[in-house]
């Protein structure tokens, strides 16, 4: 395609170009936005099935909010091209990255991993498995300490309950990249979320050891590694590691499905364990995201969610020095890239959590900590205790911490019901959905699917108002000193309501989850 029009989009230049067709940058002439434009090659959409497939996956994709999966504007057909509209980001691949600057610090590696870790749960938890993890898929923004981290190019993701197999080839070209793909995939078996387990792990070995599991040339000698060897243990390659970190990839290198992590997440919860138990600090990547760098002027559109600040890293590695590059490529490259920003920098919820969870060292502590209270009752904090329902008693004032937090009150409440009850009031909605999101990377929490709720599993998800449309999010938890914890974010009032049910377990999720249906919409 040449500089030109697209439908309803202005062609501004080609920005990427790969086996399933183009990106280019792109002007929004409906929705006066630039945009990402990916416009698939001519023949996929002759393909029926492709067609079809395309469309069902776009959707599901289009529905993900994890903040580590970049949305999709829209998608479609014009002119018998498929495509998707998508917001640009200013980043850099994590395949560059490691080409410039070889293998990663272990609580920067782990901290990278992590993020990818979320976006894949939550296409778990849609039914899509992405079949293409590997660095240049993985976009990084941000500096060390500071990064926030994109899966993207969801372009050949796969329904895990489609009834065909995935096969290396559709449409004549090959699908996935062999250097990160599952055993499954080579002998043609049907694939799952563990497909996806597999090919982190070998971003995260590469991550950590510079170089890639197996090495050999060719889909040959691929296919072979991948089925039959043995692959080296990461601190074989980069001596020095925190030694847990071998059981951590080589579990998830498992040839068979069945003995891999369960999940993306279990695979990065087990790595930051083993920084710990390698008498390793590891960086803080269970509290909130770093937010990724605000777009640019040209990148308007729908307002994206705020997310945090991050909070101080904890002391660095002290082991080996990263191994080299022996090809030092250039410097890497600051370019548009074809996915959506998930937000800015917003919150600084690594406060929030230090207030809202009680810390201790225990990832799961979340009894309310003593607060100090405000000098004087603002007006935001005034505005806030006229909205809160009856069933709230003995409020005390707390200081807000959080950018964009106007203000926070702790309370108790109504028995039966939470013990305490702590209410933060934002400038916007975005901002009370950054905190709650804060939460879960605190708490560990996995998205639920729609028909795992509270209080019969423990996870987030959306909960929707009496005309069903989203209202905000609801998660809910269990600490290991057996408190129970339900908060929830509301988009129409701007806040987050963290309860706790001191020392009642599992059992009090339930009284909690009736006290939060019959309260969440008295909040004025």
């Amino acid at each position: 395609m040449e500089p030109g029009r697209f439908g309803a989009y202005r062609i501004e230049e080609l920005i990427g170009r790969g086996g399933m067709g183009e990106v280019y940058r792109a002007h929004d002439t409906e929705h006066r936005r630039t945009v990402a434009l990916k416009v698939l090659s001519a023949g996929l959409a002759g393909d029926a099935g492709y067609r079809e497939r395309f469309r069902r996956e776009a959707h599901a994709v289009a529905r993900l909010s994890e903040p580590h999966v970049i949305p999709i504007h829209r998608y479609g057909e014009v002119d018998g091209r498929l495509f998707l509209d998508m917001r640009l980001v200013q980043g850099v691949d994590l395949g560059d990255l490691l080409h410039r600057e070889g293998a990663l610090e272990p609580a920067r590696a782990v901290a990278v991993v992590a993020q990818v870790a979320r976006a894949l749960d939550a296409a778990h938890a849609e039914g899509l498995v992405h079949r293409d993890v590997k660095p240049s898929n993985v976009l990084v923004t941000g500096e060390p300490g500071d990064e926030f981290v994109y899966l993207v190019d969801f372009g050949i993701a796969w329904s895990a309950g489609d009834s065909a197999t995935a096969s290396l080839t559709q449409t004549g070209s090959a699908v996935g990249s062999f250097d990160y793909m599952a055993p499954e995939r080579f002998a043609e078996r049907p694939v799952d979320a563990r497909t996806d387990v597999y090919a982190l792990a070998c971003v995260l070995f590469e991550c950590l050891a510079g170089r890639r599991p197996f090495t050999g040339e060719g889909l040959a000698a691929m296919m072979y590694a991948h089925l039959n060897a043995v692959p080296p243990r990461v601190s074989s390659v980069r001596p020095g590691l925190p030694p847990g970190l071998d059981d951590v990839v080589a579990r998830g290198l498992a040839k068979d499905p069945a003995q891999r992590w369960p999940s993306a997440g279990a695979l990065a919860a087990a790595a930051r364990a083993a920084l710990s138990t390698g008498g390793v600090t590891p960086q803080r990547d269970n509290g909130p995201a770093p937010g990724p760098p605000p777009p640019p002027p040209q990148a308007v559109g729908t307002a994206a969610p705020s997310w945090s600040a991050p909070p101080a890293p904890g002391p660095g590695w002290r082991g080996p020095a990263p191994v080299p590059v022996t090809h030092p490529g250039p410097a890497t490259r600051r370019r548009w890239l074809p996915w959506a920003a998930a937000g800015a920098a917003a919150v600084a919820a690594a406060v929030v959590l230090a207030v809202v969870l009680s810390g201790g060292g225990d990832a799961g502590d979340t009894t309310a900590p003593t607060t100090s209270a405000a000098p004087t009752t603002s007006a935001e904090e005034a505005a806030l205790r006229d909205r809160l329902p009856a069933a709230l008693t003995g409020c005390a004032s707390a200081t807000p911490d959080g950018v964009g937090e106007d203000a926070r009150v702790q309370c108790a409440a109504d028995q039966p019901g939470p013990t305490s009850v702590r209410v933060s009031a934002y400038a916007d909605a975005d901002d009370a959905d950054a905190a709650f999101l804060g939460l879960v990377d605190r708490g560990d929490l996995p998205p639920l699917q729609a028909r795992d709720t509270c209080p019969t599993s423990t996870g987030y998800y959306y909960w929707r108002d009496a005309d069903q449309q989203t209202a905000g999010r609801v998660g809910c938890m269990t600490t290991t000193r057996g408190d129970a914890v339900l908060f929830w974010s509301s988009s129409a009032q701007q806040l987050l309501v963290v309860a706790t049910s001191a020392g009642t377990g599992a059992d009090g999720l339930a009284e909690l989850t009736d006290w939060w249906t019959a309260t969440r919409d008295s909040f004025g």
